[in-house]
């Protein structure tokens, strides 16, 4: 007996959304899973997915695959075992309640929330049933050269971290209309969650941020800077540089560098349009023999691109496909998703902190609650922005 097809579906269908659709029609065409829906609040946007669609030979004429306006009316009428979210950052929270909060697995696009106070509420109205229902769209999760870092450290290869380097670099302003919480918190957040996947997910005990505008930047967004260096420091004394930039004409760049007490991992040196991925461990820091051996050298394709699809696409390409794979991997077993919502409202925190010690000029903000008790809730976090000077 054939077994049933799950049924999916997305809504906001957009700029990030693209993306996610193109990979859910990927399986949708190898009959793995059911796309059922499509929406979004824009009717444009919804039209030019559903043109996609037939495009990429996923059959919407045959009414396989409907549209909606509202993500209620896609809940409340299609079924649905797990739905894609990636509406507006505005939006996240509502739409993907409206799905969670009736059994269906979804997939959210970050950050989780614009705030802190917003994520504490979604937490709370989903309850703790439901919370694993939500995975939290950090895709580096997925992203094979940062799985080879995670190996490497696991297995100690570098002994105990001591600093770590994140770096996003943008090749092209931001687009016309493109809502952002503050360059700190839209860009910084990608780097929060790569500099605390190598920290177990703790939360840095300091967070602080600079911020900066360059010349000859068009600001879309109306962010107030194109370059942010944030700094996160963990109670072990463990330091993270988070740099990110709207302004690198050369092309879009993504890479890291952990330093530890053996060794060091660098990932992602810049190398253009679209050159491979490299992963590099080394090893040797003893004064007995020499330095800087290196022991392992893995190399990623980035994936094949074209001007209408976003800057990121051919770095990311192959982590939004596994990110996606996993999602309904997690639906079929019904397993706890990964990254979850713990995940979500920590980055958020974090993000939210360092863009305002950003606009503040740096100042260091210190994430314990007033008693010096740790922060260990999403009521905890909301506690501390609120009460911060």
């Amino acid at each position: 007996m054939t077994a049933r097809l799950l049924r999916l579906g997305i809504f906001g269908v957009g700029r990030m959304g693209l993306v996610h659709l193109e990979h859910l029609a990927r399986l949708a065409r190898a009959r793995q899973i059911d796309l059922v829906a499509i929406g979004d609040r824009f009717s444009p946007t919804l039209a030019a997915a559903a043109t996609r669609l037939e495009q990429w030979g996923t059959p919407l004429s045959s009414r396989a695959t409907q549209t909606f306006e509202t993500p209620e009316a896609m809940a409340e009428r299609c079924a649905l075992d797990a739905c894609v979210v990636a509406s507006r950052t505005e939006d996240h929270a509502r739409d993907a309640l409206c799905f969670a909060g009736r059994g269906i697995r979804v997939l959210v696009e970050k950050p989780m929330t614009q705030t802190v106070a917003e994520a504490a509420s979604f937490c709370e109205a989903l309850g703790d049933n439901r919370k694993p229902l939500v995975q939290i769209a950090f895709q580096r999760h997925y992203d094979a050269a940062t799985r080879a870092a995670y190996r490497w450290v696991a297995d100690a290869r570098i002994g105990v971290l001591q600093q770590s380097h994140h770096v996003l670099q943008d090749k092209n302003p931001t687009p016309e209309n493109y809502q952002s919480s503050g360059i700190t918190a839209d860009m910084a957040i990608h780097l929060i969650f790569e500099s605390m996947a190598f920290h177990r997910f703790e939360l840095p005990e300091t967070v602080q941020a600079l911020r900066f505008m360059s010349p000859h930047y068009p600001d879309r967004a109306r962010e107030g800077a194109s370059v942010v260096h944030a700094f996160c420091q963990w109670a072990d004394g463990s330091v993270a540089h988070l740099w990110g930039s709207r302004i690198n004409n050369t092309g879009y760049d993504n890479g890291f560098k952990l330093i530890g007490t053996e060794g060091r991992i660098d990932v992602g040196e810049f190398v253009g349009d679209f050159g491979p991925i490299i992963a590099k461990l080394w090893t040797g820091t003893r004064d007995d023999g020499p330095r800087g051996r290196l022991c392992e050298s893995l190399a990623f394709e980035m994936t094949p691109t074209s001007a209408d699809r976003p800057d990121f696409h051919a770095r990311f390409s192959s982590a939004y496909a596994a990110e996606i794979d996993a999602f309904v991997q997690s639906a079929r077993e019904a397993k706890a998703c990964e990254p979850g919502i713990d995940i979500g409202w920590k980055t958020t925190l974090v993000a939210e902190l360092a863009e305002r010690s950003a606009r503040e000029g740096g100042r260091p903000y210190r994430l314990r609650l007033a008693d010096g008790s740790p922060i260990s809730t999403p009521a905890d976090a909301q506690a501390l922005v609120e009460t911060a000077p």
